[in-house]
């Protein structure tokens, strides 16, 4: 990032579901929380008890899809259905150097298991704020085409900036 390059606000954005434009009637979109499991550690050799957190591994993550009204596909993203979304955003930054707007292209492509929908409430003249919860198995996060952060829990992947943090884990269960 330039240093006169300031990120401003989301400019605009997209959701894709299983490659197709459906999302439509999203209003917002809750990207999950990346938190590491842990376990605690107390013994001979520490002032103290730490919680460690355990190399790769992290706690339930979940998505949120948020409707101002159901949508048929809103509605199909339940019951366990494998779930696959694509979130592309355009980052708006002011560019002081050369006194103009720049945008950063920001993609997150998630995917995981449709863990809850609710169909919100009714009200005339109202919106239902309807909503999925998607268990969220496999994240890759990517800054302008480049994979800054990617999350394969069944694939044994803990990647920030090209390091997978398990590559150590996966040689030694014999994974290669």
């Amino acid at each position: 990032m330039a240093a006169n390059k300031i990120p401003e606000v989301i400019n605009d954005m997209r959701v894709y579901v299983d490659g197709e434009d459906t999302c439509m009637g999203v209003a917002t979109v809750e990207l999950p929380s990346i938190t590491c499991m842990t376990q605690s550690v107390s013994g001979i050799g520490m002032a103290g008890e730490v919680d460690s957190p355990v190399l790769g591994h992290f706690e339930s993550m979940e998505t949120v899809l948020n409707w101002r009204t159901p949508t048929p596909r809103a509605i199909a993203m339940s019951g366990g259905a494998a779930v696959a979304l694509e979130c592309r955003a355009a980052i708006q930054n002011w560019d002081s150097g050369a006194n103009s707007y720049v945008m950063d292209s920001y993609r997150i492509v998630i995917r995981g298991r449709a863990k809850e929908f609710k169909a919100g409430s009714l009200e005339s003249a109202n919106t239902s704020d309807s909503s999925n919860t998607i268990e969220t198995t496999y994240l890759k996060i990517e800054l302008n085409g480049e994979t800054i952060r990617m999350i394969d829990k069944y694939g044994y992947i803990d990647s920030t900036n090209g390091v997978n943090s398990l590559d150590t884990v996966r040689q030694a269960l014999g994974l290669g």
